[in-house]
């Protein structure tokens, strides 16, 4: 297959500017792009679907652990501790490189993936050669796809999509220098890009076959305009050209799969994960595709992360100044597009990530049609300019008002309760999950294997039970249960406790999840946790003997009447001692922080009551002349003197008005307590407690 005649070189000194020129914009494209992808290098993985960038990392996170297997680990359901997806391809690079560098998988993450779509600027260069374009005209259609919302955001996450999407730029290009040069060795490379590419991500190399096929057409037309016996002679290694590596990449592809969900179906946790499971959900109904509400939702993907509103227009009446050559390619490149969301129609109504596998076709289409139209005398010298200014303009628009946000907008941090877990669970340790489906969050982030009870099966105990009994007993040390729904289940706590020896009492709490730690790992993990601070979560145990103050003294209140309280403290632990005192009518218990009242529950007590608060004079004036807040927290102690935190409250009424005055405290348990009780006040978060002179009243505790 001849190559197709360029455009002809510019001969004029203005024309030589032009050439410049268009470099300078290539570059400053690349620059723009390349500044745009390592911004938040450091940030955590939690911007946007930080559930597939999570379950990503892990999988490469273990590949550090226990080495390059092609049964990869995912550890989330127990043994056999692997779920294969896609083939690891990116996952093994990502591990190479934070391996080789030293760097953490998050980065490693990013910078493998904005490696893999740096590569692939090469392959789309050589394939603007089919549209005739030259060196300088290639480069703007490359600048014009440069500034693809999808291509300023996702190459930086930690993902395989850039990963798919070069090996299939890349078994594209070689599949055409497979049929123009008609070398064994761009066939031995087209058949390996393209079984790369398969594996990687089949959904990716599916866009690229209608370009493939276009290809092979373009090349089958050629030789049919030849003699009768050179066609008998060169029609049959063409097709096989085309077919033999699309066979090849579908067939390894499918026997992958096949492989995955037999180890998939050999967990009953993961049988759900199988791809004759998500049938339904990669391709969606038949219907879908005739819904108006998916056109509109593909018309929104498109305008906001492929090719904005007016780019496509600018394109358009660019094709009409285009050669012949370059609206046929351009048009075999928008087949490819669109094949996407009609073939996944579910995927990519859902995810607007799919469209890293196909934007490069559709903006590619648009940049080659006004690369093509450059040189046509009609299309005046001012015009090309304000159109490709306009075009990249109006790109970048597109950008800013989608992926631009999480770019300011920064990633939440990892969560506290998984650097609890990495502390309190040997690395050799398991964590049962509930709750939480089988997203990767903590598990990632605590870097420890998990049982993740997905799709709501709590109450299926005896599958629980036959994923527990592939593990070596006493495996399972730690549990988190996520969620309203269960976090109060005693009866689902107990059984656990009792099944796995866990503590049948919380050891940490966050806003959403609490973490249960094998009963001997409790005081151990207290013991190492003890003077440690969370931003989202808390221990509620504290080792024995926690200090109060270097200045506290003991008080023995056995001998004093307290009318506010039922039954009355028995002895107080205080750096300034703790009085009777009326505050706005009511008698109160003041206690400066730090303080610490102790009462001994009635016997079946399970239930506390009480009002705490500051008097309106340590707010009255403004910092430093008043309280910065303090902490309340209520204890239960046991008879080793470790504390398990029942309930834990900060006040500030000099920032929060709503914090003013008395507040109310409840707390109850489904067990009788079983220790003394402790009442404490501290200072704030700053650790200062001036102006720290609070109040106990109306505690009730039966």
């Amino acid at each position: 297959m001849a190559e197709p005649t360029s455009s002809p070189s510019p001969e004029t000194g203005r024309d030589r500017s032009q050439e410049r020129w268009l470099w300078v914009v290539f570059l400053a494209m690349v620059g723009l792009a390349a500044w745009m992808l390592t911004r938040s290098w450091q940030a955590s993985i939690l911007d946007r679907y930080e559930f597939r960038q999570l379950q990503t990392a892990l999988s490469a996170y273990w590949v550090t652990q226990e080495g390059f297997r092609l049964d990869y680990l995912t550890p989330l359901f127990g043994p056999p501790w692997s779920i294969p997806m896609e083939f690891p391809t990116y996952q093994w690079c990502v591990a190479a490189v934070a391996m080789v560098c030293g760097l953490p998988v998050e980065q490693a993450g990013r910078l493998v993936g904005v490696g893999f779509y740096g590569a692939t600027l090469p392959a789309a260069y050589g394939l603007l050669a089919l549209a005739g374009l030259n060196t300088s005209r290639r480069l703007l259609t490359l600048a014009v796809i440069l500034v693809t919302p999808v291509y300023l955001f996702y190459p930086r996450t930690v993902m395989i999509e850039t990963a798919a999407l070069c090996f299939a730029v890349w078994f594209l290009f070689a599949l055409h220098r497979s049929l123009a040069t008609r070398r064994i060795t761009w066939l031995a490379a087209s058949v390996a890009l393209g079984v790369l590419a398969a594996l990687t991500k089949i959904t990716t190399l599916v866009v690229f076959l209608p370009p493939a096929f276009a290809l092979g057409l373009d090349a089958a037309r050629t030789v049919l305009r030849t003699s009768v016996a050179r066609r008998a002679r060169e029609l049959g290694p063409v097709a096989l050209r085309v077919v033999l590596p699309v066979a090849l990449a579908v067939g390894v592809a499918y026997a992958w799969i096949s492989h995955g969900d037999a180890i998939k179906h050999s967990n009953p946790y993961t049988g759900f994960l199988a791809s004759t499971e998500l049938r339904q959900w990669n391709y969606g109904p038949l219907g879908l595709r005739l819904e108006p509400s998916f056109w509109q939702n593909l018309r929104n993907n498109v305008f906001l992360n492929v090719l904005s509103e007016g780019g496509l227009a600018l394109a358009l009446v660019c094709a009409a100044f285009a050669t012949r050559r370059a609206r046929w390619v351009a048009l075999a490149a928008a087949a490819g597009f669109i094949s996407g969301p009609l073939v996944f129609a579910n995927l990519y109504h859902v995810h607007d990530y799919y469209f890293t596998a196909n934007a490069l076709l559709l903006t590619g289409a648009a940049g080659m049609l006004l690369a093509s139209a450059w040189d046509n005398p009609r299309f005046p010298g001012a015009a090309r300019w304000v159109a490709l200014l306009v075009f990249l303009g109006l790109q970048y628009q597109a950008f800013d008002r989608n992926y631009h946000y999480y770019y300011w907008k920064e990633a939440p941090p990892p969560p506290a309760l998984a650097d609890i877990i990495r502390e309190s669970v040997p690395a050799e340790g398991v964590v049962l999950i509930s709750g939480a489906d089988w997203n990767p969050l903590l598990p990632y982030y605590a870097e420890r294997r998990a049982v993740m009870v997905a799709g709501g099966r709590d109450a299926e105990t005896e599958v629980l039970e036959d994923v527990a009994a592939r593990l070596p007993p006493r495996k399972v040390v730690a549990m988190v249960l996520v969620g309203n729904k269960l976090r109060p289940d005693r009866a689902l706590i107990r059984a656990r406790a009792e099944r796995f020896g866990l503590s049948p009492h919380a050891f940490a709490t966050s806003d959403d999840a609490d973490l249960y730690l094998a009963a001997e790992l409790v005081d151990p993990a207290a013991e190492r946790l003890a003077h440690r601070t969370f931003a989202t979560a808390r221990v509620l145990v504290s080792p024995p003997s926690p200090e109060v103050g270097i200045e506290a003294g003991e008080e023995d209140l056995t001998q004093l009447a307290f009318p506010s309280c039922s039954p009355s403290p028995h002895r107080a632990r205080s750096q300034f001692g703790v009085s009777l005192q009326q505050v706005e009518g009511r008698a109160v218990i003041s206690a400066h922080a730090r303080s610490e009242l102790f009462f001994r529950p009635p016997p079946g007590a399970r239930r506390i009551a009480a009002v705490v608060g500051l008097p309106a004079a340590t707010h009255a004036k403004p910092l430093p002349e008043a309280t910065d807040g303090v902490v309340i927290e209520i204890f239960e102690q046991r008879s080793d003197g470790s504390r398990r935190s029942l309930l834990r409250r900060e006040l500030n009424p000099a920032a929060r008005l709503e914090d003013r005055g008395p507040q109310a405290l409840a707390y109850e348990q489904e067990d009788a307590f079983s220790g003394e009780l402790v009442f404490f006040i501290g200072p704030g978060a700053a650790g200062n407690n001036a102006y720290d002179q609070a109040y106990w009243a109306g505690i009730e505790i039966r």
